[in-house]
């Protein structure tokens, strides 16, 4: 069959090694990307909800409500968004002559990466104003 030796320099030992360290690197570095991108989702869609709830307070209370309204479902907004609420920027904007409130939302995406590994993409970036026709009655 052949010399012992000469089979003991072919030997196949720790050749899977190499392939397992790189399919659970692909894995983990899958498994991350998703995390990061169901995390920014997830928290775009919570800031987009509480802005529009915030909106639709305003767009809904009574006309001769006064600007406290407004200020009070920021302030609610703020406190349902909880730390992340500080990142948030809520302003109403009020267009002269019209039976609309516009309420303009800013937030930054989020990445699980910290900036010293490099960061990673933001996910969840939102930039939008909220429509909403006042409620008359």
């Amino acid at each position: 069959m052949g010399d012992p030796a000469r089979r003991a320099r072919r030997s196949e030992r720790g050749t899977g090694l190499l392939g397992s360290v790189f399919g659970v690197g692909i894995v983990l570095a899958l498994v991350g990307l998703a995390s990061n991108v169901l995390l920014g989702l997830w928290v775009r869609s919570t800031v987009d909800s509480v802005a529009y709830d915030a909106a639709r307070r305003v767009a809904t209370a009574p006309l001769d409500a006064g600007p406290d309204v407004g200020a009070s479902a920021l302030s609610d907004a703020r406190r349902a968004l909880g730390r992340y609420g500080e990142r948030v920027s809520l302003r109403f904007e009020h267009p002269p002559g019209a039976d609309v409130v516009v309420l303009h939302v800013r937030s930054p995406g989020v990445a699980l990466l910290p900036r010293l590994l490099g960061g990673g993409p933001t996910v969840g970036d939102l930039d939008r104003r909220i429509v909403l026709l006042r409620e008359r009655g």
